[in-house]
């Protein structure tokens, strides 16, 4: 087999100098062949898909957070080709919500071994594609600050997390999913693609194989609770018990009283007042244990 690993070299808390050479040593005693890409920022899609039709590998890996599996999805996008992932990221959410191991040499095992694949989804969310989980309002205010502030990893995020609570205002929403109308209000609502956050959080019932997403409102976030919360998990979300109105559909038209912050696996996007998210059903086949 021929595997492209496709790695951003400064994702997560440190770089990624020595991805590249456990990828070798990872390869050395098996028949399969590889080709690394490190990514620069700059026009990386295209240089991707490049790649992809040069090499006409048979699993494009993902080595970094969520942010570099959506590059590679979104580059990728339509080619059905196979997917994994070595997670190296702040939070590797997706990662985490699927079992796949966060050590490099085991993430590296099980890609060698191809066990096992199941169907991943994507959303479409307005122009962007989206692998784990976007979301309007305090999360979406977290990861702005978190980008602008340079700060790395985990502890990074709590730095910002009280701050963006505090500087949060009620949002109030009409959500069209499915030819089903509701009307709510909150201060986070989000678009769930995984049923649980990379920190084991669980926030629904959905899967990223099921042909649909979630969307789930937190009406009300207290700083008690995001105080317990940073202390275990740096999480501003505690239990599924913050999640209200949790619909699960293929289709949504949200339509927002203001522009809000949005933000999409971790990297900010802006500010919306409208979104619209439709499901790509079995985009991929991620390898998985």
């Amino acid at each position: 087999m021929r595997f492209l690993f496709v790695v951003n070299p400064s994702s997560g808390r440190t770089n990624n100098d020595d991805a590249g050479n456990l990828i070798t040593e990872a390869f050395i005693t098996t028949d399969h062949e590889h080709r690394i890409f490190h990514t620069t920022g700059e026009n990386d899609n295209q240089l991707i898909r490049s790649e992809f039709q040069q090499y006409h590998p048979d699993c494009v890996v993902a080595c970094g957070g969520d942010g570099t599996i959506q590059l590679v999805a979104r580059s990728l996008v339509g080619t059905h080709t196979r997917l994994g992932i070595v997670p190296l990221g702040s939070a590797n959410g997706l990662a985490k919500a699927l079992d796949i191991p966060d050590n490099t040499e085991d993430a590296l095992k099980l890609l060698v071994s191809q066990a096992n694949t199941i169907d991943l989804d994507l959303i479409q969310v307005n122009d962007h594609i989206c692998i784990h989980l976007c979301d309007i309002g305090t999360n979406a205010l977290l990861v702005k600050n978190y980008e602008e502030s340079g700060d790395k990893g985990m502890i990074g995020y709590a730095k910002h997390l009280i701050s963006s609570i505090r500087e949060s205002e009620e949002m109030r929403y009409t959500i069209t999913a499915d030819n089903n109308t509701l009307e709510a209000s909150g201060y986070m609502l989000m678009i769930a693609n995984a049923n649980q956050y990379g920190t084991g959080v669980k926030i629904s019932d959905g899967s990223v194989s099921d042909g649909k997403f979630e969307i789930c409102n937190v009406a009300e976030i207290t700083l008690p609770e995001a105080v317990k919360a940073s202390l275990t998990a740096l999480n501003i979300f505690v239990d599924k018990d913050m999640f209200s109105n949790v619909i699960s559909c293929a289709h949504a038209d949200i339509k927002i009283n203001r522009a809000v912050h949005l933000q999409i696996d971790g990297e900010y996007i802006g500010e919306v007042d409208h979104i619209q998210a439709a499901i790509i059903p079995a985009a991929f086949k991620l390898v998985v244990p």
